[in-house]
């Protein structure tokens, strides 16, 4: 075989190669198994998001709660600050 012809095969055979890669790539986006993969992805996301807000909130309530227990030692049990009733999100 000639070199051009051997070059030639070897372009379609890329090309091939390529246009296969890419129409196993698009059945594989529009299947169901792509669906739950982003689907768990995103369920996995949205834990990972509430358990940070959650821990954070705990913190707060905690700091609340050591501050709110200072003033009762010290007496000052007024409710002259502006910190809300205990246990409510604000």
């Amino acid at each position: 075989m000639r070199n051009e012809t051997i070059d030639a095969l070897g372009a379609t055979g890329s090309k091939t190669i390529a246009a296969g890669a890419g129409l196993t790539s698009f059945g594989w986006i529009t299947s169901n198994e792509f669906l739950g993969l982003v689907g768990a992805i995103v369920a996995v996301a949205g834990l990972a998001i509430t358990w940070y807000y959650k821990r954070e909130a705990n913190r707060r309530h905690a700091r609340e709660h050591e501050l709110r227990m200072a003033r009762l030692r010290r007496g000052m049990d007024t409710p002259d600050t502006d910190l809300a009733e205990q246990g409510v999100d604000e």
